[in-house]
């Protein structure tokens, strides 16, 4: 004898039914396929800069591999922050995606209270591209390298400068100033272009730069630039050695980076769709061309491998913050 009464048996199937056909509605909305909305990349920086330049052909060659509209987003202002935070507040459906360069990592290091924690609330898709950063002097500075400019420094202390445009070129010249144990005034400056026209007029000696700026007036003959970062010559200031090939090994490692971030919690398929599309755009020869434009390079690393560099590239610039008592404020 059935344990339940006869009439009912057949309620409860109609019930059981019911519910496994809603369910079976419900599994693809609650499963959509990637990508199933257009895509917005914010760029937390001024339109017409070198970030929003790599951002925007980005967007148009994903366009076509993703079937949806991939669109930039500029929202300048606090070093980053403002758009950073848009994005770390998002829903993690890889809809919404932010497009930073290496100050990212930086600016829990110099700003106290930051509205986002910069490891546990955003996830790395991929490196898009790096590009190395130019030591910059005046054209009547009497050094032609890094070690005549040491040197230099070491026979007036606190007679030379060196200036930054922002956190980053910051922590660079202050690693050179504490590797070469010299004495020098720090000038901050809001922006390269002053701090490259003080450089050029004599004003402030040393300056670390973005290749890209500083090259116009280094081909004008107006500064020199003494070496670059990185682990290899840049072919936009061809005859400019690297810090390596000086004796400093240690910047090798250092550079500028354009990185896609996404909200933490975004599936790992989505960001494993997301960074294979971007590492195919960044082969493509007109897109190679953009970067070079940029003195940069294509990287397209996996989910994984970029997620280790992340953690890896921390703990160096903290380490390096340590080293010269950067508090943030």
């Amino acid at each position: 004898m059935h344990p339940f009464p006869s009439r009912a048996r057949p309620r409860r199937w109609t019930l059981g039914l019911a519910a496994a056909l809603i369910a079976g509605l419900a599994a693809p909305l609650a499963h959509a396929v990637f990508p199933d909305k257009p895509i917005r990349i914010v760029v937390p920086y001024s339109a017409g800069g070198g970030t929003d330049a790599i951002a925007r052909h980005l967007a148009e060659r994903l366009r076509p591999k993703l079937g949806q509209m991939v669109m930039v987003d500029n929202r300048p202002g606090a070093d980053g922050v403002i758009g950073t935070d848009i994005v770390a507040k998002a829903a993690p459906d890889g809809s919404t995606l932010l497009l930073v360069v290496a100050a990212h990592l930086i600016n829990p290091l110099v700003i106290a209270k930051l509205p986002y924690d910069t490891y546990k609330d955003l996830v790395g898709v991929t490196m898009v591209a790096e590009s190395p950063l130019a030591f910059i002097v005046g054209a009547n500075v009497p050094a032609q390298n890094m070690g005549e400019l040491s040197e230099l420094i070491k026979k007036t202390p606190s007679k030379y400068s060196y200036g930054s445009s922002e956190s980053m070129t910051r922590l660079v010249g202050a690693m050179y100033i504490e590797t070469q144990k010299l004495d020098a005034v720090h000038v901050p400056y809001k922006g390269s272009a002053p701090m490259l026209a003080d450089i050029a007029g004599g004003t402030t000696t040393l300056g670390v730069s973005s290749v890209v700026s500083a090259k116009q007036l280094v081909v004008g003959g107006r500064v020199k630039a003494l070496a670059i970062t990185g682990a290899k010559r840049s072919p936009v200031l061809p005859d400019v050695p690297t810090m390596g090939e000086l004796g400093m090994p240690a910047f090798a490692e250092v550079r500028t980076t354009y990185s896609v971030f996404a909200p933490a919690g975004t599936p790992r398929e989505t960001l494993e769709r997301l960074q294979k599309e971007i590492a195919a755009v960044l082969q493509m020869p007109d897109m190679k061309e953009v970067l070079a434009a940029q003195a940069a390079y294509p990287v397209g690393n996996s989910v994984a491998d970029f997620n280790l560099q992340v953690k890896r590239e921390s703990e160096f610039w903290s380490g390096l913050a340590r080293s010269i008592n950067l508090r943030p404020e």
